[in-house]
């Protein structure tokens, strides 16, 4: 079984004017990290990353999107959970994951409260500072540390 990591999105994106797949146009702290671990060969393939996007709600990698600007608020969030909690749990039984990792800041959390409790899937968050999580988040791409689920 997989698991699955949701991934918020970044301030810090390619300008495109065309639309390129959403895992590219990110460029942001944590997407160096799980694009690093890519390029070297190091990335676990048994995680499967979904995206959640200010602007977009949740999205598949390879969807394509152009370059935007909307940052996540506390009413985005709010006006995101229920699809967003809805398509979670739809993917994590399609997908049969088991787990799913999220590395969301805090305001992102909010487009994701109650998701625990609507799957059998075990849910659990990288915590801690933008250098904490991202150095968790490096060791669990690379499948060196399991993060407790």
């Amino acid at each position: 079984m997989s698991t699955l990591l949701v991934q918020s999105c970044s301030e810090s994106k390619k300008s495109v004017s065309e639309p390129v797949p959403a895992f590219d146009l990110y460029s942001g702290y944590y997407y160096r990290i799980i694009k690093k671990a890519r390029r070297e060969g190091e990335y676990d393939d048994n995680i499967d990353i979904r995206i959640l996007s200010a602007e977009h709600g949740l999205l598949n990698p390879e969807e394509e999107i152009v370059t935007y600007d909307k940052e996540m608020d506390a009413s985005r969030a709010e006006e995101l959970k229920p699809t967003v909690v809805s398509e979670l749990c739809e993917t994590i039984d399609e997908g049969e994951y088991k787990h799913i990792v999220l590395n969301l800041g805090k305001t992102y959390r909010q487009a994701v409260e109650g998701l625990d409790s609507g799957t059998d899937a075990k849910v659990v968050e990288i915590e801690g500072g933008l250098g904490e999580r991202g150095h968790v988040l490096k060791k669990f791409v690379r499948g060196e540390e399991v993060i407790e689920t």
